[in-house]
């Protein structure tokens, strides 16, 4: 694979001024020539073509019939383009379609060479554009657009089946970015994803002994391989060829396209060069990895937590919404070696398969920052990551402005088994919602935020307590930082090959309310229950 940094904060192309053309009318008097044709209207619509920006592509709009009702124009050297649409035709889906064209791949790291571009596509929806529209063309809209005017899906469908395999919907209303470039500095977050979405596509194309030009046959293949609605290398009539290359998706494609997209762990910014290193497996629940920052001469940067420019905004893209996660601490544990936790809500898919969405984690160094992808995998069934309770006097606004309980994040911690009895410890980490991008931990004293609007929650004592295996609720110890530990506890391990399972019920109790949760009955309790599987001795 091709090492290449990503540029995190990636250059925002300039911007095409919209524009709305309308011809003038003739006299409205019945004298008009016979010959006479009747003016129409046109709205100018703006975007891009990207694979990496692709110049002097042929820029056309079709209707789904496949005829053309504007262009063609030709792509700029930034891959914008400026397209004149009779109004007419917007009331009814369309397709923007490039062809031709040079782009610089990013993946192979080909500036100025000049790679030939194949087609690009977007479909775009009747009754969605005007004057202000643009339309941005990239190698996921042209996926989505190929499963409807290729394979005969419904858009919804298509949208469906996209985002069970690439976990993003393609949208051609964001302007992509070339995360490649030195001088990209200034794009905004979803810019950059678009970009390094492109990207992902780009390494993949290498990764399976294609050229640059040839993943433009790949997105057509994959296009035919999710036809079926599985990305798995086939299609009803069998394995699924890239073009004339002489190469087929591989049956793993979809792990392949996920291990690529995680593949990207190094990022430089304008000062900072930034190595995100996983401590091991990424899994939902408590999460650790280190940062490794240096500066443009490769010295470690140091200080960063104490001087307060170092933080994290973890954030996940769903299908049609986007939320953050809970944040433990950030340590500096060697020269320019800083250790984070982290505590996920949810993984990237499901143990099923399902696609939940992409996580950003978002580096913040001073004004500058970087961004890494992690694929998010579920923790072991056997144990509990998580457990959430809720309250009746605790209320937030949520996004639809309703009123309802807040949400109290129980993560299990740390679980140590020590020698000799009554000598296991179980940690827990507390972290209440406030909005969906806030998820502090739980500090008495602290004053809560209530979503969208809602009062402010002055948190008024906290007592937490847990009980092992139906046994007494004994006290937490408050370490101060939204964690609880559990000592002296008693554990059964087991004999012989089979592990023992645990359970410990947390029982959390904020500004004297106990907070509650439904069972697996139906049932209302007062505890979550962890279940904690220790090996047998």
């Amino acid at each position: 694979m091709n090492n290449k940094k990503l540029i995190l904060n990636a250059f925002v192309a300039c911007s095409v001024g919209t524009l709305a053309a309308c011809s003038s009318s003739s006299d409205s008097t019945s004298t008009a020539s016979p010959t006479s044709e009747t003016p129409t209207t046109s709205s100018t619509i703006v975007g891009s073509i990207f694979a990496a920006p692709v110049n002097g592509a042929d820029v056309s709009v079709k209707d789904m019939g496949g005829n053309t009702v504007a262009g063609p124009v030709m792509t700029n050297a930034d891959g914008s383009y400026s397209i004149d649409v009779p109004d007419s035709a917007l009331a009814f889906d369309l397709v923007f379609e490039s062809t031709g064209g040079v782009f610089d791949d990013e993946a192979t790291d080909a500036a100025g060479i000049g790679t030939d571009a194949g087609s690009l596509s977007a479909l775009v929806a009747g009754g969605s554009l005007d004057a202000t529209s643009s339309v941005h063309v990239t190698p996921g809209t042209t996926i989505h657009a190929d499963l409807v005017t290729d394979y005969g899906k419904t858009a919804t469908d298509a949208k469906t089946a996209f985002f069970t395999a690439f976990a993003y919907n393609p949208d051609f209303t964001i302007q992509p970015v070339d995360v490649t470039e030195p001088a990209a500095l200034t794009a905004n977050d979803l810019s950059r994803l678009s970009g390094f979405r492109a990207l992902v596509f780009s390494q993949l194309a290498q990764n399976l002994g294609l050229t640059a030009a040839q993943q433009f046959d790949m997105f057509a293949a994959l296009a035919q391989d999710l036809s079926d609605g599985t990305l798995d290398g086939v299609d009803a009539n069998g394995p699924v060829a890239i073009g004339a290359s002489g190469i087929s998706l591989p049956a793993d494609i979809l792990s392949q396209y996920i291990a690529t997209a995680a593949s990207f762990t190094e990022a430089t910014t304008a000062s900072y060069t930034v190595q995100y290193e996983p401590s091991g497996m990424t899994t939902h629940g408590k999460d650790t990895f280190s940062l490794t920052i240096t500066d443009g001469s490769g010295l470690p940067v140091t200080g960063l937590v104490d001087n307060g420019s170092l933080s994290l905004m973890p954030m996940m893209y769903m299908n049609d919404m986007m939320h953050s996660t809970p944040m433990g601490g950030i340590t500096e544990s060697a020269s320019g070696v800083y250790d984070v936790i982290i505590y996920y809500l949810m993984p990237s898919r499901m143990m099923d398969g399902t696609t939940m969405g992409t996580w950003d984690l978002k580096v913040n160094i001073g004004s500058e920052s970087a961004h890494f992808y992690p694929n998010v995998q579920m923790a072991m069934m056997t144990n509990t990551v998580r457990v959430q309770l809720k309250g009746i006097n605790d209320t937030i606004i949520d996004m639809n402005g309703l009123e309802v309980p807040r949400t109290y994040n129980l993560f299990r911690d740390r679980l140590a088994t020590l020698d000799g009895d009554n000598n296991d410890e179980f940690d827990v980490f507390i972290a209440p919602i406030e909005t969906m991008t806030s998820f502090p931990a739980l500090i008495d004293g602290m004053t809560l935020m209530s979503g969208m609007g809602g009062d402010p929650y002055l948190v008024d004592g906290i007592t937490v307590e847990a009980s092992v295996n139906d046994g007494t609720f004994v006290a937490g110890i408050d370490n101060g930082n939204g964690t609880w530990s559990f000592t002296g506890l008693t554990l059964n391990s087991g004999t012989g090959m089979e592990p023992v399972a645990n359970t410990i019920c947390v029982r959390l109790t904020v500004s004297g309310e106990t907070k509650t949760t439904v069972d697996a009955e139906g049932n209302t309790v007062d505890c979550g229950t962890f279940t904690v599987t220790l090996p047998s001795m």
